[in-house]
């Protein structure tokens, strides 16, 4: 079983009460956060003890998937000031970037060739085609549950062989159909279906999602165009399981 609970979904910057990039990823025994966006961290204690996190992946170093990184350190700091019994917070990132900071916290090194065990999970990673190096991660449990991130990225014949297969597949949605540059390193609507019809998934979660304009309207196109599984549009607190 994979449990997946959104806990930012915003590009670029959080609306009020909402967060960029951040999911809780959980099994039966194993519980990791996939990126760490700006307002992340206190949404994430609205539902979870932080201190009984212990593995953040980081997908790339852009600001909405890592503005919360540096303050979980000192949330860690202060677990183990206080005397509660924690383990240090494991960042595994393409790069250090600070992320270390002993005891608190430690960095595992991953790139788009590496396979690691975290738990009950299997995680493998492939760069995708971004301004800045990235990573999509895929996500496997004993039984073969799949769930596939995209992070940031475009639309590519590897993001699709990537993605293929997938039970459940968190799609990066930052523009409204028709809409983007070509060169952003993004999708937008109409390259979301054209994944998904291509990857199968079950379950298709949209996310980094614009914080202009009326979502709805993303929601709405691409449930008409992709009929072979469910579809939801992110936002805080969805949960949706495999």
């Amino acid at each position: 079983m994979i449990k997946l609970t959104v806990i930012g979904e915003c590009s670029g910057s959080p609306l009020a009460s909402h967060a960029t990039s951040c999911y809780l990823v959980e099994g039966e025994h194993t519980s990791i956060i996939l990126d760490m966006g700006s307002a992340s961290l206190s949404l994430l204690k609205r539902i979870r003890d932080f201190d009984s996190i212990e593995h953040i992946v980081i997908s790339h170093f852009h600001p909405d998937h890592t503005a919360d990184c540096a303050v979980a350190v000192y949330d860690r700091l202060i677990a183990m000031q206080c005397g509660r019994e924690v383990k240090p917070l494991v960042f595994h990132a393409p790069e250090e970037r600070d992320l270390t900071l002993p005891p608190y916290s430690r960095f595992v090194k991953i790139d788009g060739c590496c396979r690691e065990e975290i738990g009950e999970f299997s995680l493998s990673y492939m760069k995708s085609e971004h301004p800045l190096d990235c990573l999509a991660v895929k996500v496997q449990d004993r039984a073969g549950h799949t769930l596939v991130y995209t992070a940031d990225g475009a639309l590519n014949d590897d993001l699709v062989k990537f993605s293929a297969g997938a039970d459940m597949l968190i799609a990066e949605c930052s523009f409204y159909p028709d809409k983007g540059c070509g060169n952003a390193g993004h999708m937008n609507a109409n390259d979301v279906c054209t994944l998904s019809e291509k990857a199968r998934p079950s379950i298709l979660v949209m996310s980094h999602l614009p914080v202009y304009g009326e979502r709805g309207i993303i929601l709405e196109y691409v449930r008409k165009r992709y009929i072979r599984g469910e579809v939801f549009l992110a936002s805080p607190y969805l949960e949706v399981s495999i």
